[in-house]
C-alpha cells in the first residue's frame, strides 16, 4: 500500500541568511515497506562542501566527515549488474580515494540525492543517522533533429545500503529503491525535465517493475535500449608498435577541435548526444585534465599528418579503485591475476574503425606500462560505428533504460539516431557508468 512521505530541495544557501538554507519541502507519493521515517535530502553537488550547515538545518549530526564516510559507504556497495536470478557476469566495488572530490570531478553540476534514516538518541538537534541511498542526477542537454536543445538527466551512482541486522538486510529488502525513483521522478517534474536516462545494469525485473509503477503514476513513459560492456585485458589486448604512434593532443586547443568534429560527425545523431557543442566538450575534457593527471586525449595521424583517429582516455584509477564481486566466467579468471584495480575508459572514439583499433591498442599498452591499468572498458550500442572493433570474449550485455513525457520528440530523435540497419543509437560516452 501506498504512503506519504516528503523530502526537501535544497537550492542553496539563504542569501539574506547564510547560516540557513533556501530549500521547499515535497510531498511524495511512495511504496517501501520501511517501518520509520527517513530524512530525504536533494541538493547540488557543490553543497557537499556546506554539508554541516545542510546537516545542521535538519536537526543531523553536522560532521562532515562523518557525512562523507557514509557516503564513501554507501558508493561503495558492490554494482551488481544482473538480473532477479542473479543472472549477469559483473557486479563491483568502487572505493573512490576521495569524497566529495573524486565524484565532483565527472559532473560538477549534479543534484545528489541522499536517503537518511535518523537514529533515536538523547540530542534530537543533533541526531545520529544512517545513510540508505545515495545517487546523482546529472544535468545534461541535448538537441533534437529540429535543433531545439533540451535538458535532461542521467542518473548514475545509484546505491542502497547493504547494513545488515542479525544477517538480515534492514533496508534493501524494503523496497526503497522505488522511494529514491519517486524523488528523482519529482524533481523532473520540479525542474520541467522532460529526458533522462541511465544504465540499467542487466535487464532486471524489479527495476523494470518500479520504473512502470512510478512511470504511470507521474504520467510518463519508459522504454529500454541494449548496450554491450566489454571488457579487454591489456597486457593481451596492447600493443607497443601501436603505443609509439600516439600523439598527446589534450593541450592542443585547435587539434582538439579537429578531434571534436570527427568524433561529432559520426555521434551527432546519437540520442542524448551532450556533446552537441564544443562549449560542452571542452568543459568536460578540462574538468577531466583538471582532476586525473594521467587522463589524456590521444590522436594518430598519418605519414602526412592527417588525421587518423582520436579518443579520450579516462583512467578511473585516479578516482577509484575498482575490486570484482563474486566474478562468473572469464571474469572469474581476469579477477584472480589481481589486475582489475584500476580501469581504462576510452570515450569519444573518432576515426575508421581499423585506425581506432590501433589508438585503442596502443593507449592499453601505454596505460599498463606507465601507469598499471591493466583493464579496459568499452561500451558499445548496436549501430556503434566502432561496435566490432570494441568487443571482447569478456562482456556483458546492459540495459539503458529512458523516461519520458514527450513522445513525439523521442520518437524523432530515435528515428533520426538510426543507422542503415535500423538501429536506434544511444549516447554512452559518459566519462562514468
Amino acid at each position: 500500500m501506498s504512503k506519504q512521505r516528503h523530502y526537501y530541495y535544497i537550492e542553496g544557501k539563504d542569501p539574506v541568511n547564510p547560516s540557513q538554507l533556501k530549500f521547499i519541502r515535497r510531498d511524495i507519493e511512495c511504496d517501501d515497506a520501511f517501518e520509520d521515517d527517513l530524512i530525504m535530502l536533494a541538493f547540488p553537488i557543490k553543497m557537499m562542501e556546506e554539508i554541516s550547515t545542510v546537516l545542521s538545518n535538519f536537526g543531523l549530526r553536522n560532521d562532515a566527515e562523518y557525512f562523507y564516510s557514509e557516503c564513501k559507504e554507501v558508493v561503495s556497495v558492490p554494482e551488481k549488474h544482473v538480473n532477479e536470478k542473479g543472472e549477469g557476469k559483473l557486479a563491483f566495488q568502487s572505493y573512490f580515494h576521495k569524497f566529495p572530490e573524486s565524484v565532483n570531478a565527472f559532473f560538477d553540476d549534479a543534484i545528489v540525492v541522499v536517503m537518511l534514516h535518523p537514529l533515536t538518541n538523547a540530542d534530537s538537534s543533533n541526531r545520529d543517522y544512517n545513510m540508505i541511498g545515495y545517487i546523482h542526477a546529472n544535468h545534461i542537454d541535448f538537441t533534437s533533429p529540429d535543433g531545439e536543445v533540451h535538458k535532461g538527466y542521467y542518473y548514475n551512482v545509484l546505491r542502497l545500503s547493504e547494513q545488515t541486522v542479525n544477517g538480515k538486510p534492514i533496508y534493501r529488502r524494503k523496497r526503497i529503491f522505488t522511494t529514491m525513483f519517486s524523488i528523482l521522478l519529482d524533481i523532473v517534474t520540479l525542474n520541467d525535465i522532460h529526458f533522462v536516462y541511465a544504465s540499467m545494469g542487466r535487464e532486471n525485473q524489479a527495476i523494470n517493475d518500479a520504473l512502470m509503477m512510478n512511470s504511470t503514476r507521474t504520467g510518463k513513459f519508459y522504454e529500454t535500449f541494449p548496450m554491450q560492456n566489454n571488457t579487454h585485458v591489456n597486457l593481451l589486448y596492447g600493443s607497443s608498435s601501436a603505443s609509439k604512434r600516439l600523439v598527446d593532443i589534450s593541450n592542443n586547443h585547435e587539434a582538439l577541435r579537429e578531434y571534436y568534429q570527427h568524433a561529432q560527425a559520426s555521434k551527432s545523431s546519437f540520442v542524448f548526444n551532450q556533446m552537441h557543442s564544443e562549449e560542452n566538450f571542452f568543459k568536460m575534457v578540462s574538468r577531466i585534465l583538471g582532476s586525473s593527471p594521467t587522463s589524456r586525449v590521444y590522436a594518430m595521424r598519418d605519414a602526412k599528418g592527417n588525421f587518423e583517429a582520436a579518443g579520450f582516455f579516462i583512467n578511473w584509477g585516479d578516482y577509484l579503485h575498482v575490486k570484482l564481486q563474486n566474478p562468473k566466467g572469464l571474469f572469474k579468471v581476469i579477477d584472480s591475476f589481481k589486475i582489475t584495480d584500476k580501469v581504462l575508459v576510452p570515450i569519444l572514439l573518432a576515426g575508421k574503425p581499423d585506425k581506432v583499433r590501433q589508438l585503442l591498442k596502443g593507449a592499453a599498452y601505454k596505460y599498463r606500462k606507465e601507469h598499471g591499468v591493466q583493464i579496459t572498458l568499452l561500451n558499445a550500442v548496436n549501430g556503434d560505428p566502432h561496435f566490432d572493433i570494441k568487443k571482447s570474449i569478456v562482456f556483458d550485455p546492459f540495459v539503458f533504460f529512458v523516461i519520458y513525457d514527450r513522445k513525439e520528440t523521442l520518437e524523432a530523435m530515435k528515428n533520426h539516431s538510426k543507422d542503415e540497419h535500423g538501429n536506434v543509437r544511444v549516447f554512452v560516452d559518459t566519462p562514468m557508468l
